[in-house]
């Protein structure tokens, strides 16, 4: 069977969503609607660019030869909300050596309830949760990759140590200068 992803953005390889090199993913389309968000051309529920799981799984695979790349981060709009294709994809992860960070809106709490079974796959494939809403009024500028002092850093395996996300002691973000288009992505400036 095959599954599809609508996604809004991909870079290759950056060090400023999740620990090391990472392959990152920005899914298309968001219930939440945080306030401020800096993906709000995200939230809209449209057709982005849809891609086959395992197109997405051969240019992973790309960019860790390419790059080294330690992991995937899937970023959104809501990742959760494309279980189905991205469960798929972090299965592959773990199996070939690469961790998978995670950031949603949804609660860990309210994540361990669901009777969703591509969830729990996604769940059970995830090495960091980065969890909750965003929250304008308390922007988190202690922590690497994590938006606001709300959200919660869930660590589901032992691959990276608690703390991890202090380690850098400021924020980063990343632009990409090509000549079409300049494209950023990390911390956005507040």
């Amino acid at each position: 069977m095959k599954s599809y992803l609508n996604l809004a953005a991909v870079r290759l390889c950056t060090e400023s969503e999740g620990p090391g090199k990472r392959f990152a993913l920005w899914v298309q389309g968001c219930k939440q609607r945080c306030p401020d968000c800096c993906n709000q051309q995200m939230q809209e529920f449209k057709k982005a660019h849809i891609v086959e799981a395992d197109d997405l799984i051969h240019l992973i695979h790309k960019s860790k030869g390419d790059f080294d790349i330690e992991g995937v981060s899937f970023i959104g709009g809501e990742p959760l909300l494309q279980a189905e294709g991205l469960s798929f994809v972090a299965e592959w992860c773990r199996k070939n050596n690469l961790s998978v960070l995670v950031f949603t809106g949804f609660l860990y709490e309210t994540l361990l309830k669901t009777d969703d079974l591509f969830v729990k796959k996604l769940l059970a494939n995830t090495d960091i949760l980065v969890d909750g809403l965003y929250d304008k009024n308390h922007p988190d500028l202690e922590r690497d990759w994590v938006g606001s002092k709300n959200q919660k850093v869930v660590f589901l395996s032992d691959r990276y140590k608690n703390g991890i996300e202090y380690e850098k002691k400021e924020r980063s973000m990343e632009l990409l200068i090509s000549e079409k288009e300049i494209l950023s992505n990390g911390w956005p400036f507040i």
